[in-house]
């Protein structure tokens, strides 16, 4: 996230580790945090900056009493935005702690993707401040088709998966539009993604983009949270407040899960829709708003429709432009892309170790349903790196439930041989030359021919079987300029070949520095020649790698 200004969240946090997490998570969206000891230096620091988020342990107010939290919350600057974390407190609470002021509350422990959530809310609302999410850089070390990994325009989710390709052409279609769009998709998909680029390659990109998750806020709130309240409206409305729909005038408004919106606000959301106007709760004003509306959901509102519980006039009115996101068990093919954004963002975040994970944890991975879909990846992803003992995430990283519910899935990763040939022929055994790693042949291994009276140099002669064995299999690594776009450095499952040792010996400090020549040039042609890519393809920082292409004479 990047801001003309940098946004201030201060922490009223004793605990550290808790305050430390926070801390974290401010800092991946581009806030600057601080932590505060008590409430009035808080509140003070805050007003020096001009106003940003506090984000407090109700705990740190020495009370249970809901009076005396309450006159707390009423007593901060409306231009502080609070989020309240707490434990063991009831709905009717946390009802008053918002009607006081508080901009959202989560409950101890914290759910990490909650907090995400919560302060994607908050510092959306600093309208003093235009925010972006941080774009996801463009890299694909694990690229295995020859069309290249994309990204939507504002650059903040990558892919090549053909259905994810199809969203992105509408969303460059619609950027330019003010159309009402609905996002459909599972939850964890990514619609707030989709969502703010749609707003930041929009001529509204200078205005704020707000959004509102209308599931995760009490339905009793969520009127006063979209419309604003007046003064005394209601007990404990003791000042203004600007709602949502106000904040985002002449910019965008992001309703998520709008099938959980109330028959009652949906009636006054489609006069928004229509005219362009609203009351405040308590209010008798009329506010006139020029905003675009987003809107996401994980439920079927057609079904909704028929059963009564979603009106059809406001379906159709939202319902213009229709994006259906995939879920990820139907890109499957972007799995490897998205699991090397998330080890790059941990090892900056994190300060993780962890550069790449085996072929077989990738297989695992690859052959999961994901029900919580990226947002489950990117937590897996974490814990995987939090709890790892070494540089490489193993088998034995990964968690017990994802190994039982992919058992029987995983393909085998060791392919067919030319020992498989063996089996094949009752007189004649198959050897492969430790040369065949060092082959350029595209088809056949250094020493194998298609003639089957012809045969390697320093072993028996191969049958016309064994190439027939290898034909019909994946190559093993050997490649020509055709097979370069489409080698998975990560993923190639190596064999053990049967190898021919000469009496000789080997030297093998030479073959393995040729064959390390072999995979630096198959992945710069895997990459188009970006050194970056390729550097992070072979798992090599790009310092080393721009030291092995100097050594090698390659520009």
């Amino acid at each position: 996230m990047t801001s003309s200004t940098s946004q201030l969240v201060v922490l009223l946090i004793h605990n550290d580790k808790l305050a430390q997490t926070v801390s974290e998570a401010c800092h991946d969206r581009g806030a600057a945090s601080e932590r505060a000891t008590a409430m009035a230096s808080a509140v003070s620091r805050l007003t020096e900056a001009g106003g940003g988020a506090l984000i407090l342990d109700l705990s740190e107010l020495g009370t249970k009493s809901d009076k005396k939290i309450n006159i707390v919350l009423s007593s901060i600057d409306p231009t502080i935005k609070v989020i309240g974390l707490g434990s063991g407190y009831d709905l009717k609470s946390v009802t008053s702690f918002y009607r006081s002021g508080l901009a959202d509350f989560l409950d101890l422990p914290v759910d990490p993707f909650l907090l995400s959530r919560a302060l994607n809310n908050v510092l959306g609302n600093l309208a003093t401040v235009k925010t972006q999410p941080a774009p996801i850089k463009q890299k694909d070390p694990f690229e295995s088709q020859n069309q290249p990994a994309q990204s939507i325009p504002g650059g903040f989710i990558v892919g090549r998966d053909p259905s994810l390709m199809k969203v992105f052409r509408i969303v460059e279609k619609v950027a330019a539009t003010d159309s009402t769009v609905m996002i459909h998709g599972e939850s964890g998909t990514g619609k707030e993604l989709i969502a703010r680029d749609i707003h930041q390659t929009s001529p509204r990109s200078t205005k704020p983009l707000i959004p509102v998750n209308c599931g995760a806020i009490p339905e009793e709130l969520l009127e006063t949270e979209l419309f604003g309240h007046e003064k005394g409206a209601f007990t404990n409305a003791i000042r203004d407040r600007t709602g949502r729909f106000e904040m985002a005038d002449g910019g965008t408004i992001f309703l998520d899960e709008i099938g959980d919106m109330s028959p009652k606000l949906q009636v006054k959301l489609l006069r928004v829709i229509q005219e362009h106007e609203f009351e405040k709760v308590g209010g008798d004003k009329t506010i006139s708003v020029d905003i675009r509306i987003i809107t996401a959901t994980h439920v079927d509102l057609t079904q909704a429709v028929d059963d009564g519980r979603f009106r059809e006039d406001l379906y159709y009115r939202l319902n213009v432009i229709p994006l259906t996101i995939p879920p990820l068990r139907a890109r499957s093919g972007d799995i490897p892309l998205l699991v090397d954004y998330f080890l790059a963002r941990l090892r900056e975040t994190r300060a993780s170790k962890v550069t790449s994970l085996t072929p077989e944890v990738m297989s695992v991975l690859k052959a999961y349903h994901w029900p919580g879909n990226i947002r489950e990846l990117e937590n897996l992803m974490e814990r995987m790196v939090i709890l790892a003992d070494g540089p490489i995430l193993t088998i034995d990283d990964l968690p017990q439930r994802l190994l039982k519910d992919t058992e029987g899935k995983v393909q085998p990763l060791v392919i067919a041989t030319y020992a498989d040939a063996q089996t094949k022929t009752s007189d004649q055994s198959t050897f492969l030359d430790f040369s065949t790693l060092l082959s350029d042949s595209p088809d056949l291994p250094s020493g194998a021919s298609s003639d089957p009276t012809s045969g390697p140099s320093t072993g028996p002669p191969t049958s016309s079987v064994a190439t027939e064995s290898h034909l019909e299999s994946e190559p093993l690594t050997t490649y020509d300029q055709s097979q370069a776009s489409s080698f998975d450095i990560s993923l190639s499952p190596f064999v053990e070949p049967l190898i021919n040792f000469p009496a000789q010996g080997v030297d093998l400090s030479s073959l393995v520095g040729q064959y390390e020549d072999r995979l630096i040039r198959a992945a710069l042609a895997a990459n188009g020649g970006v050194k970056n890519q390729t550097a992070k393809a072979l798992g090599l920082s790009r310092t080393t790698f721009l030291d092995k292409l100097k050594k090698r004479g390659i520009d």
